[in-house]
């Protein structure tokens, strides 16, 4: 049985994602949270012109794994205010077999699946993969380390 969205509704203003984030423009590469279940959630982004990751009308390599990285800190931040916790601050530990086998152009709208696969203290590992439509664009492994709160 498939896990159920815990989102009432469906996240697209920035200033909420900033609530969830640290990051602000010209870093923010997540626009919406489409669904959270506790263990898995799904973000998107459309790639606009003035994205400071555009080379040659595409969506770099870098701004991708950005993409793919505040998908899961996204993910991690919704998680937290869901439990009334303070929202922290954290980094990318590692990053192993990434895969990266198309950049989405212009006005693609891309999507990013996280799934938390282990979780420890400060610590959590993810899965991630990126689409564009149905077309798998990219894909990682990824360790994220939250920073205590001071």
């Amino acid at each position: 049985m498939p896990n159920e969205n815990l989102l009432i509704e469906t996240i697209t203003s920035i200033a909420a994602i900033k609530k969830l984030l640290p990051h602000r423009e010209p870093m923010l590469m997540v626009d919406g949270l489409l669904y959270f279940d506790g263990k898995k959630a799904i973000a998107e982004l459309t790639i606009l012109e003035s994205n400071i990751f555009i080379e040659n009308n595409a969506f770099a390599e870098t701004g991708l794994i950005e993409h793919m990285a505040q998908t899961a800190a996204l993910m991690i931040g919704y998680k937290y205010e869901n439990q009334n916790l303070p929202i922290k601050e954290g980094f990318i530990a590692t990053i192993k077999n990434l895969k990266i086998e198309g950049l989405p152009n212009i006005n693609d709208t891309i999507s990013t699946e996280a799934i938390i696969t282990y979780e420890m203290a400060n610590m959590t590992n993810v899965t991630l993969v990126s689409k564009r439509h149905n077309e798998v664009l990219a894909s990682a492994e990824m360790t994220l380390v939250l920073k205590d709160n001071e």
